[in-house]
Formats: C-alpha cells, structure tokens, sequence
C-alpha cells in the first residue's frame, strides 16, 4: 500500500499503515545505531508525512505501549519499548522476509555445511 492510495475514510486501516511504518523505522535505527529516542522531524523526514498526521499515530503508539515520548533539547523524541521493540522486530522482518532468503538450491553463510563440511548439510537440494 501506498502512502498516496491511504483511503482516509478508513481510520483504522490508515492507523495499521502509519503503525507499521513508524515502529519499522524506530526498529531500524535502533538496530543501525542510528539513534534509540528519535526525533519527530527526523521521523517527518523519513516517512515524508506532515507532522500533524504522524503526531496523531506517534499518539496512539504511546497510548498503547509500543512506545515512550523523551522532550529533550526543545524536541520530542520517540522511543520503542521493549514491547515496542519485540513487536517492530517482527514487522521488520515480515517486511524484508523475501530479500534475505538465499536462491534456490544454495546455502547461506549460516550453513552447518560452510565450517563442517559439505555432509553435514541441513539442506539436501542445494548444490556445492
């Protein structure tokens, strides 16, 4: 779904968009070290909303635990809970789930088959 194809006349459908976007880019740069309290207009910036719209959502994430407000250096700043964190983890990896899967009838760098050898393959199609 498009930002642009959002259907407004749906709240909660808008609310799910906008929920899943902020907790995948909070989730994100956590995980980058990019910064764990985020400000709203970096989060304006990133998700190319207006300010107005994400504050409302930014409100509801509060209201429901996924995340905690900081007012610090004459900013807000936004921070996943662990909640929120467990929770964007698994929208993150839903997300990118299709691009980190290795082709088939290859191994992944995790493979039991890269350290002890190609007989201890968990994975009988791939070939060596």
């Amino acid at each position: 779904m498009s930002k642009e194809r959002l259907n407004d006349k749906d709240p909660e459908l808008n609310h799910l968009f906008w929920k899943d976007e902020i907790l995948q880019v909070l989730y994100w740069m956590f995980g980058e070290e990019l910064g764990d309290k985020v400000p709203l207009e970096r989060l304006v910036i990133l998700l190319n909303s207006p300010e107005d719209n994400l504050f409302q959502h930014l409100n509801q994430l509060l209201l429901d635990g996924y995340i905690e407000q900081h007012d610090e250096d004459g900013s807000k700043k936004f921070k996943l809970t662990d909640f929120g964190r467990k929770e964007a983890g698994q929208r993150f990896a839903g997300a990118f789930e299709g691009m980190q899967k290795v082709g088939h009838g290859e191994c992944g760098p995790d493979c039991d088959c890269q350290w002890e050898g190609h007989d201890s393959c968990q994975h009988h199609l791939h070939k060596h």
